[in-house]
């Protein structure tokens, strides 16, 4: 009886190995029928349309004339000139005399990290451009909007980072940044496990680390908040009660502004771009699927150096 027993217990956990195995299967792995729940989405659905708005200037692989120059002056406007102007405010801020918050004397947005950001904006800009497939080129369009506002986003941190510097103390920043790492991981676990049960009919379960992340997520800033917005009113900083309230008021839509950033990248970012992948790795699955000609789904220019693929026609 004992070993029957054994085997039993034995046989269960093995089962509870494989099933645990099968639950953190990767979401780059589906086949070309599950990676069609992707298009169930809700979120997703949100960015196809502007996908759509966005391919019709796209034809035979190649964009319009207006939508290169729209997008050349977009380009100057938004990711360049948008960014180069939180350059110049952050000098601004350092040169003020009557800002009434106080700012870290060393700059953390300079220049050379200005020039930095930008090479490397333009670098996967660059990059795109070996993306040739027709069907893909909207989602090359999409990533560089994506791109820019992760850059626009960093250097509003790092901005706001002189401004922390100047007034928190390290311990507090520490707690702030460590919580915002912990939302971030609670967003992005969230929207995996969304995603594999969309895609694998997964039920994942609640493991102990996340339980403690979700609470130090929804807990923590409310906490850290109340501490240092009171340590304020006390007088430690040596601030007024309405400049610290002001104060209070801007670190918490600075970190709405990342949380929002976080949210948009993991919850309509990723399944849109996770579908780029599935029609690159399924190319003529999905041609079929939506029923396009291999010209309109590849593209005169990749068709030329591709002529294979006239056969599939």
């Amino acid at each position: 009886m004992l070993w029957v027993g054994y085997k039993i217990s034995r046989v269960s956990g093995e089962n509870d190995w494989i099933r645990m195995k099968s639950m953190k299967k990767s979401i780059f792995k589906a086949s070309f029928e599950e990676s069609l729940n992707l298009e169930d989405d809700g979120l997703r659905k949100l960015q196809q349309e502007q996908h759509d708005k966005t391919a019709k200037f796209f034809k035979n692989g190649h964009a319009s004339l207006w939508f290169r120059i729209r997008s050349f002056i977009l380009s100057l406007i938004f990711p360049v000139g948008f960014n180069f102007f939180l350059l110049i405010v952050s000098m601004e801020f350092h040169e003020s005399k009557t800002l009434t918050l106080p700012i870290a004397k060393q700059e953390t947005l300079t220049v050379n990290v200005f020039l930095i950001l930008v090479l490397i904006w333009l670098s996967f800009v660059v990059i795109g451009k070996w993306v040739k497939r027709a069907y893909l080129l909207p989602y090359r369009y999409q990533f560089h909007v994506f791109t820019f506002l992760v850059w626009f986003i960093l250097e509003i941190d790092l901005v706001v980072f002189d401004i922390l510097l100047a007034n928190l103390s390290t311990a507090e920043i520490i707690a702030i940044y460590g919580i915002m790492m912990i939302a971030t991981y609670m967003l992005f676990t969230i929207a995996l496990a969304g995603l594999r049960k969309l895609m694998y009919a997964e039920v994942s379960e609640d493991t102990f680390l996340n339980k403690i992340a979700k609470m130090i997520s929804l807990y923590g800033m409310a906490i850290l908040g109340i501490g240092i917005i009171i340590k304020h009113i006390l007088g430690i900083f040596s601030l007024d009660v309405s400049t610290s309230i002001k104060a209070f008021g801007f670190l918490l839509l600075w970190i709405f502004c990342n949380i929002v950033v976080l949210a948009v990248s993991a919850f309509i970012g990723l399944p849109y771009f996770l579908q780029a992948y599935y029609k690159w790795k399924y190319p003529e699955e999905y041609r079929n699927w939506e029923g396009k000609s291999v010209e309109e789904w590849y593209g005169k220019q990749y068709l030329k150096k591709h002529k294979e693929l006239l056969k599939n026609e």
